[in-house]
């Protein structure tokens, strides 16, 4: 099992750690400051030593850290992991906006997104129906809104579900997320619309932040 520091202190940029198992150019650590990727979030990067790291990957409990080339460290290894903050914080910044527009939709407009994704330069949310252009342009403004209003963003573990984790900004409905994010909507600075699409009868709508 790997100790998951970036949910103690997501601000923590560098950690010491202790090579437990090694697969090919995967190496296993007792404890870890990179966020692994998922399909929806692009992961944290940095360097295991002076080794830059391609991601990471979630098994069961633990975090495996993929090594681009020739894997140079063995069982047993003490390590110095560096965070790439920039990176990080991009992403968490995209992240939390995307909650925050959702729960605008879901909210004021009754709009609930069936899907999510973070990129590492933008971000997207997908609706079932095509939403108009008005109703787009109102939940981004109401949500810049909050941005300005500085209003916290919560993430706590579920009572009852072990591993389970929820985000709630404001009074929109909470919604389920294992990611990191910005601690007040004001850190988003502002949200920007990049595009607005139809794929497949579904609406999707592609967001940056400033």
């Amino acid at each position: 099992m790997t100790e998951l520091i970036y949910y103690q202190d997501q601000h923590k940029t560098e950690v010491e750690a202790k090579v437990i198992k090694i697969e090919g150019n995967k190496i296993l650590l007792d404890k870890t400051i990179f966020i692994p990727q998922t399909n929806t979030e692009p992961g944290d990067f940095g360097k295991v030593q002076d080794v830059k790291i391609a991601g990471s990957k979630k098994e069961g409990d633990d975090v495996w850290h993929i090594i681009p080339q020739n894997n140079p460290f063995k069982v047993g290894d003490r390590v110095k992991l560096r965070l790439d903050w920039k990176k990080r914080i991009d992403a968490t910044r995209l992240h939390s906006a995307l909650h925050l527009l959702a729960g605008v939709f879901d909210s004021r407009f009754k709009e609930r997104a069936v899907a999510g994704v973070v990129k590492p330069k933008n971000a997207y949310l997908v609706f079932k129906n095509e939403i108009s252009d008005e109703i787009i342009k109102q939940a981004i403004g109401q949500a810049n809104a909050d941005i300005k209003s500085g209003i916290e963003i919560k993430t706590y573990w579920d009572e009852k579900k072990k591993g389970f984790r929820w985000c709630a900004i404001k009074d929109y409905p909470p919604i389920p997320c294992g990611g990191l994010h910005v601690k007040n909507t004001n850190e988003i600075e502002e949200i920007i619309l990049l595009n607005k699409e139809i794929e497949q009868g579904k609406q999707k709508i592609i967001i940056a932040v400033k």
